[in-house]
């Protein structure tokens, strides 16, 4: 069975990330969604309530899988045994970052490939952080996320305030 890896922080899972995953869903075999730990990112929601999210928003999608890890991408590739990572691509300026890092994994792990992908144009203006800020504020964020990450979201808010 072909396996492909999508990692990411998913602080929280948007939209965009839905479009990704089931558009890759739709070209593999088995996708597993990975919540990474970021050491460069200060999240605002664990990794369990991530990997949480993520597994509500994509009930439905037989093919995909939810799990989580702390360390090289291209380690957990190596133990589920998966041969693409896909990436998202929302403008040009994500490119940069994300050659680099596919070709940084293609060294580490000979033989692993990298596919991105350009989120729908309807949500690449679109970033956690976006969301998170205007959450933040009490803006309707329904449009960006899911309703169980939207409830997740003003939840993790509100309990900040007190």
């Amino acid at each position: 069975m072909r396996v492909a890896v999508y990692p990411g922080s998913f602080d929280p899972v948007t939209r965009g990330h839905l479009d990704i995953i089931k558009r890759a869903a739709r070209i593999h075999e088995k996708l597993i969604v990975v919540v990474m730990k970021n050491s460069a990112k200060k999240p605002l929601f664990t990794v369990e309530e991530r990997v949480e999210l993520l597994r509500g928003c994509c009930e439905g999608i037989p093919n995909v899988c939810i799990d989580s890890y702390d360390g090289l991408t291209v380690n957990y590739c190596r133990m589920k045994h998966a041969t693409l990572l896909v990436r998202g691509l929302r403008a040009v300026s994500d490119f940069e970052n994300e050659i680099q890092i596919a070709q940084t994994n293609h060294a580490l792990m000979p033989g692993i490939e990298t596919m991105f992908l350009a989120t729908g144009m309807r949500w690449s203006y679109l970033s956690s952080t976006i969301v998170k800020e205007a959450a933040r504020y009490g803006s309707d964020v329904s449009k960006f996320v899911t309703p169980n990450v939207e409830a997740a979201l003003h939840e993790k808010f509100k309990a900040q305030e007190e």
